[in-house]
Order: C-alpha cells, then sequence, then structure tokens
C-alpha cells in the first residue's frame, strides 16, 4: 500500500509539472524571419548583419547573410519584431515592424543603399559622390 501511495504521488508531482511548463511555454512552436539582403540594383550582400528584436520582450536574435545574400534568423517566439540590418559600406537600415506567426516563416527581403564617400576629386569641390 505504501508503495503504491509512493507512486501516486510522483505521478501527481510529475502531472503537476507538466501542467506548469505548459503554462510557461506556448504550444505551437517557433517561427522565423527569412529573406535576402540585397543593395540598390538587386545584387546579393554578403555577411551582411540581420538583428531581430522582440517589440514585447526586448530578446534580440542575429543572423548573417550567406553569400547569396539569404539570411534566415529561427527559433523565435511569435510576436512583433523590430529588424535592424547592418553591412559594410552601406547605410544600416532599420524596419519597424516585422510579424513572426508561430509555426510560419516571415518573408523580408532587405534593400541597402550605399554609403557615401568621398573621393579625392570631390573632396576639392566639396562634393559627395559614391564610389562602387
Amino acid at each position: 500500500m505504501r508503495g503504491f501511495k509512493n507512486l501516486l504521488l510522483g505521478l501527481l508531482i510529475m502531472l503537476g509539472s507538466a501542467i506548469l511548463q505548459a503554462m510557461k511555454f506556448p504550444q505551437g512552436g517557433t517561427g522565423t524571419i527569412e529573406g535576402f539582403v540585397l543593395d540598390e540594383k538587386g545584387a546579393p550582400i554578403a555577411r551582411g548583419s540581420v538583428q531581430a528584436l522582440n517589440i514585447m520582450h526586448g530578446g534580440a536574435s542575429t543572423a548573417s547573410a550567406q553569400a547569396n545574400g539569404f539570411y534566415r534568423i529561427v527559433d523565435l517566439a511569435g510576436g512583433r519584431y523590430s529588424l535592424w540590418i547592418e553591412a559594410k559600406g552601406y547605410a544600416s537600415e532599420q524596419i519597424p515592424l516585422v510579424v513572426v506567426e508561430e509555426g510560419q516563416a516571415t518573408r523580408k527581403d532587405i534593400q541597402l543603399r550605399r554609403e557615401p564617400t568621398l573621393s579625392k576629386h570631390s573632396r576639392h569641390q566639396g562634393e559627395l559622390t559614391l564610389r562602387d
């Protein structure tokens, strides 16, 4: 009889623990944000950094763009995110709102503009030019 009571108590503890875990972590899985980082002409930008900041909870996840410009940020809880994108030689970009749904991939292609730089010739004339 004592063994049965211990078994029953153990099962109740496990059941209670499972219920608490289910309340902490919503069911349904996670979502992703993915797409391409491109320049003004549509060419891929490799090694660009894309950071997703959860607007409600403040957690952040980051991914780097591959050689073809593709990035993917995985394991994001459903919710609203702000994206910050940076790449060497390009102006940083912010996308204030991207909605992620659990179990879904949210597609967001990003286009960056080259940063203006001074050429030797334009420094003397006080003009800005874009360098390729």
